[in-house]
């Protein structure tokens, strides 16, 4: 291994310096799962589905018959109280077929909001994953940066002694402590970001104190046409196909709006007045036929034909997303891995580049600034293929979420 590259690995092995507990390591599906019995928003949207339920089990109730209690009592001047008491059975034979049809409608939009709540823990495990690379990123970053102050530190200690005996100039140990407070500052940068990220995953999971993701790999650069495939299926697309469902059988019964509609009655009574002792029980149909509502069938109808139209959109919309995201996702996925291939060979030869600058260096062939600025080379060619590979990840990520995967762990 080149000098430089054994220096980086040595001092990427030590641990920090101050006395801070020790960070908790953590996966990604850990950190989902507690992200998941964290989240606000799944928890509403879980509200949401058992409202929709309920609605959708009122709609079903007014298929079946109602029966109720009847008691009355009548006071007339000079003449006794007539009081009556009775159970009644009311049942709606026939109304077009709107009430099955708001049931099948009312159905669907409750599968819709199942959809969108698996949907939206999908989005909820791309937000943990982003959060979580970052964080791992971040680490990486502050880990390079000290290994680089311990480098340029050492330079100072070695700059220092050879000043000492006339062997170095005074002006390139000023240069290396330049150098040395650019990094440092560099370095407090690098840790208010990570204490950010530290945050933020900490938000989204409900984790107290600092932890340590596991670096996450790149995988292979997946098939394009069955991640596309897959879109077309993927919860929010098939919520947007019941919603259309949904829209069309509400248009179509409010084009029945205008259909008679036939309604069972009967009693029987538990107590009648004198007068109507002998009769125990009646029965009746009633049939009701709009002859005019001012308008308002067609105005329910043209609305309701307007919202299935809108919903015919919206599931445009989400199939052309879907196929979007992927194609977005594959291609930042493949320029990655091109990207790293690329600086896996930059970083070689920045690493034995600054190998062959600090040999030189102990010859006289170079100054001191051509060591600095391979030593820079190479740390922000190492800084970059971090970059690179969490960029990496996160395509990796965005391309199984575009598609409808992720978000399966319990």
């Amino acid at each position: 291994m080149p000098f430089i590259g054994t220096l980086f690995a040595i001092l990427l092995s030590f641990p920090p310096a101050a006395a801070e507990p020790a960070a908790r390591p953590l996966t990604l599906d850990e950190a989902f799962s507690l992200a998941v019995n964290k989240s606000e928003t799944l928890a509403a949207g879980g509200l949401g589905v058992k409202q929709l339920e309920a609605a959708e089990r009122q709609f079903r109730s007014t298929l079946r018959p109602a029966v109720s209690g009847i008691a009355s009592e009548t006071l007339a001047d000079a003449s006794r109280g007539k009081a009556q008491a009775a159970i009644n059975l009311n049942y709606s034979v026939y109304s077009g077929m709107r009430d099955y049809i708001a049931a099948r409608a009312s159905g669907l939009r409750t599968a819709a909001a199942r959809l969108e709540q698996a949907r939206a823990r999908q989005n909820l495990y791309l937000g943990v994953a982003a959060a979580y690379i970052n964080l791992a990123a971040l680490q990486r970053e502050v880990s390079a940066r000290r290994a680089q102050l311990g480098v340029t530190a050492g330079r100072i200690k070695e700059l220092e002694d050879r000043a000492a005996i006339g062997r170095s100039r005074k002006g390139e140990v000023l240069a290396s402590k330049a150098q040395l407070a650019q990094e440092e500052a560099s370095l407090a940068a690098a840790l208010s970001e990570e204490n950010s990220a530290q945050l933020e995953l900490s938000f989204l999971t409900g984790l107290e104190g600092k932890v340590t993701p596991r670096e996450l790999q790149p995988p292979a650069l997946p098939d394009l046409r069955a991640h596309l495939g897959k879109a077309g299926t993927r919860f929010d697309v098939a919520a947007a196909r019941r919603a259309l469902e949904a829209a069309e059988l509400d248009a179509d019964a409010r084009a029945r709006l205008g259909w008679p509609a036939l309604d069972l009655g009967a009693n029987y009574y538990l107590k009648r007045p004198p007068s109507a002792q002998d009769s125990r029980w009646d029965a009746g149909l009633t049939l009701r036929v709009p002859l005019y509502s001012g308008g308002y069938n067609d105005a329910a109808a043209a609305e309701a034909g307007a919202r299935a139209s809108a919903a015919k959109l919206a599931l445009d919309l989400a199939e052309r997303a879907a196929l979007t995201e992927v194609r977005q996702a594959h291609s930042a996925l493949e320029h990655s891995l091109l990207v790293i291939s690329s600086l896996e060979k930059a970083l070689a030869l920045a690493e034995d580049n600054a190998a062959l600058q600090t040999k030189d260096y102990a010859y006289g062939l170079v100054t001191n600034l051509d060591v600095l600025s391979a030593l820079n080379s190479a740390l922000q060619t190492r800084l970059d293929l971090d970059q690179a590979k969490a960029r990496a990840a996160l395509a990796a990520e965005r391309l199984k979420t575009a598609a409808g995967y992720g978000g399966e762990t319990e």
